[in-house]
């Protein structure tokens, strides 16, 4: 059975390259790219509705309309339409809030074409396609809320405004938290980087403040919770 798909990544290269293989299938479509959330929406407001049966879908979206705000939505306006989480952060628990807001499925972006391949087609037959220890239950019939929990009020949410932080760092910036998350000191990270020490201390107050976090402790934790 051929499957049309509508893609949703801001980063045109990885769209576009997304695009060019799963073009090569030939039981998948891809009917539309798109870069924002605001975009996807307007494209399947359309009258008559277009012809689309799933979405891949990446996290990480400007603001006002990320990933995980945009699912709701989709399954509310949408019921019939399959979602497949293609995305960098891959942490159990935002896995999780993937899967209540409504997702069929999530995929790491780091897996090979043929997994992605598997997953594209298992989702559009009906299954749920989750990393193991992820065991969501299927709802089709279920409300959902129309948004997501505010940071704190559930243990173990990640609310969307997390993902507009994440959004933020940049890439010099994930591999310092990286190393700070190994253990590494400002000195020798500044070693690992080929940075000024002074540079790498700059990076870390930097990360803090866009994370909205208050110290080195915080930061490691961040980092295990959200796998960065």
């Amino acid at each position: 059975m051929s499957c049309h798909l509508l893609i949703v990544d801001d980063h045109p290269t990885l769209a576009q390259g997304l695009s060019s293989l799963l073009s090569q299938e030939p039981d998948l479509t891809v009917e539309g790219l798109f870069a924002s959330g605001e975009a996807l929406l307007g494209f399947l407001a359309q009258t008559p509705p277009p012809t689309a049966d799933l979405v891949l879908l990446d996290l990480y979206l400007p603001p006002p309309l990320d990933g995980l705000t945009l699912l709701p939505q989709l399954r509310r306006e949408w019921p019939g339409l399959r979602v497949l989480v293609f995305s960098s952060a891959s942490s159990a628990v935002l896995v999780s809030q993937v899967a209540a807001a409504g997702a069929h499925g999530f995929l790491d972006k780091s897996a090979e074409a043929r997994v992605l391949l598997a997953a594209i087609r298992a989702v559009h037959t009906g299954q749920l396609v989750f990393p193991g220890r992820i065991r969501p239950r299927p709802l089709p019939g279920a409300a959902l809320p129309e948004r997501l929990a505010p940071a704190g009020s559930t243990p173990g949410v990640v609310a969307a405004d997390v993902l507009l932080r994440l959004r933020q760092l940049s890439a010099r910036e994930r591999e310092v938290i990286r190393l700070v998350r190994e253990g590494h000191s400002s000195r020798a990270i500044a070693g690992q980087l080929s940075l000024a020490e002074l540079t790498v201390s700059t990076h870390r107050r930097n990360i803090l403040h866009k994370l909205g976090l208050r110290g080195m402790a915080e930061l490691i934790s961040f980092a295990h919770e959200h796998g960065l």
